[in-house]
C-alpha cells in the first residue's frame, strides 16, 4: 500500500488529484484526460461552458490543453489560457455549474450556502495584464443565467450574488464584489445618456436605480499590506464565499494563497431570499478586446470545487511576497481597464459598520489574519 501511494505523488505531485477525492469535494478538474483532445476532454468535463471555445472546439490562441512538463503542476496535463496576438489578445474562461443532473448550460442548480474554490495557477514571468480572475457566484436554482451580464447594476438581494479574486498590474491581490450596499458612482462620468443606458438596462434585469442615476462596479477588499501573485512558479489559491442568513449581514469571504490566510472579509450581506445560493466557479483569466496590447499566458491545474476547506497538500510551501501598507490601495485603472466606462475615483468609500472592521474568525477554524483590508472601488 505505502508503495502504490509512493508512485501515485511521484507521478501526480502531493497535492491531492482527482481520482484522491476529499470529504466536501463536488467537484474535481485535473485535466488529465488531455490526450483524448480538447473537445472531448470538454464534454466529459466538470465545466459547461468555455469562453474562448466556437462550440467545444477550442480557439487555441484563447485556449488550450499542455502536456509541456515545464507547465504542468500534477501529473501530466494543464489547462493554458495565452491571450494571443491572433485572438487579439483576449483571455478565456471555463465555468463550473453544479447541474442537478446532467451536466449541461442551462441545467437546474444545486444550491449552497458555502463555497470553497482551489486551483493551481502560474503567470508567465512576463504576465502583466488581468481584467478578472478567479469567481464563486451564485443564482436561484432555476434561473442558470442570471448571475451572468450583471456589471454596472447594484445587486437586489435575489438576482445574484458572487466575489471575485482579481489583481493589478502589480499582481497585488484583492476581492471584488457586489452587495445591494456598495458603493456606486454618481455624477461627472456617470451622468447623461451614459447613465441613464445603464440604469434602463439593470432595470430589464429587475435591478432598477433605486438611487438615482448611478454607476456601481465592484467594491474592492484588498490586504494591507499588499498580497502579490507571484509569476513564473506555480501558486495555490484558495476561495470562500458564504452567504449570510437572511435578515443578517453575517456573510463572509476570504482566500488563501500557498495554504496562508491573506483576507477575510465578514459582515457581508449579499442575499435577501433563502432561493438564492451558490452554484458556479469561474476559472478565467479574462481580458476583453482592447484591454491589452501583448500576450498574457497563465496555466491553470489542479481545481477543486468543494463545501469545505481544500487546501493545497503541500509539504513545503513559497512564502508569500507582500508589500507595506503604503501601497496596499490599488492603483488607477489603465484606460483600457476602464472599459466600459471612464475611471471612477478609487477613493476609499464610506462602508457600512458591518464592513468596516476585518473579521476575529474564519470557517474551518482558521487563525484570524493578521492583515487589515481596504475596501475601494474601480471599474468594471
Amino acid at each position: 500500500m505505502g508503495f502504490c501511494l509512493l508512485l501515485f505523488f511521484l507521478c501526480h505531485g502531493a497535492g491531492a488529484s482527482c481520482p484522491d477525492s476529499m470529504p466536501g469535494w463536488i467537484a474535481c478538474e485535473d485535466f488529465e484526460r488531455g490526450g483524448q483532445g480538447f473537445q472531448a476532454w470538454f464534454d466529459s468535463s466538470i465545466f459547461t461552458e468555455c469562453n474562448g471555445c466556437n462550440g467545444n472546439v477550442n480557439n487555441p490562441s484563447r485556449i488550450y490543453l499542455t502536456n509541456d512538463p515545464m507547465d504542468v503542476h500534477g501529473g501530466n496535463w494543464a489547462v493554458c489560457m495565452p491571450a494571443e496576438s491572433a485572438a487579439g489578445y483576449q483571455g478565456a474562461s471555463l465555468t463550473y455549474r453544479s447541474c442537478s443532473g446532467a451536466k449541461r448550460a442551462g441545467c437546474s442548480l444545486t444550491g449552497y450556502d458555502r463555497l470553497y474554490f482551489r486551483t493551481w495557477v502560474k503567470l508567465a514571468p512576463d504576465h502583466k495584464r488581468v481584467h478578472h480572475f478567479l469567481a464563486v457566484d451564485g443564482s436561484r436554482p432555476d434561473r442558470y443565467w442570471e448571475s451572468d451580464g450583471n456589471a454596472g447594476c447594484r445587486p437586489d438581494g435575489a438576482r445574484w450574488a458572487g466575489t471575485t479574486l482579481d489583481f493589478n498590474t502589480s499582481h497585488q491581490l484583492f476581492f471584488y464584489t457586489y452587495y445591494p450596499e456598495m458603493h456606486c458612482d454618481a455624477g461627472g462620468y456617470c451622468s447623461g445618456t451614459y447613465a441613464q443606458d445603464i440604469c434602463t438596462g439593470c432595470a430589464a434585469k429587475n435591478m432598477p436605480c433605486t438611487n438615482g442615476l448611478e454607476c456601481c462596479w465592484g467594491n474592492l477588499y484588498q490586504p494591507a499590506p499588499a498580497v502579490v501573485l507571484p509569476r513564473g512558479k506555480w501558486v495555490c489559491l484558495e476561495i470562500m464565499m458564504k452567504l449570510n442568513t437572511v435578515g443578517s449581514a453575517d456573510g463572509e469571504m476570504a482566500f488563501w494563497i500557498n495554504d496562508s490566510l491573506a483576507l477575510q472579509v465578514a459582515g457581508m450581506h449579499w442575499r435577501d431570499v433563502p432561493e438564492l445560493q451558490l452554484n458556479k466557479a469561474w476559472l478565467q483569466h479574462y481580458i476583453a478586446a482592447g484591454d491589452a496590447d501583448r500576450s498574457n499566458r497563465v496555466w491553470f491545474d489542479d481545481a477543486v470545487v468543494s463545501t469545505e476547506r481544500i487546501g493545497c497538500g503541500e509539504a513545503a510551501l513559497t512564502p508569500v511576497p507582500t508589500e507595506t501598507a503604503t501601497t496596499a490601495a490599488a492603483p488607477s485603472p489603465s484606460p483600457s481597464l476602464a472599459t466600459p466606462c471612464p475611471a471612477p475615483s478609487l477613493a476609499t468609500p464610506s462602508p457600512s459598520p458591518s464592513l468596516a472592521t476585518p473579521a476575529t474568525s474564519t470557517p474551518s477554524a482558521a487563525p484570524a489574519p493578521s492583515r487589515a483590508y481596504l475596501p475601494i472601488t474601480q471599474s468594471r
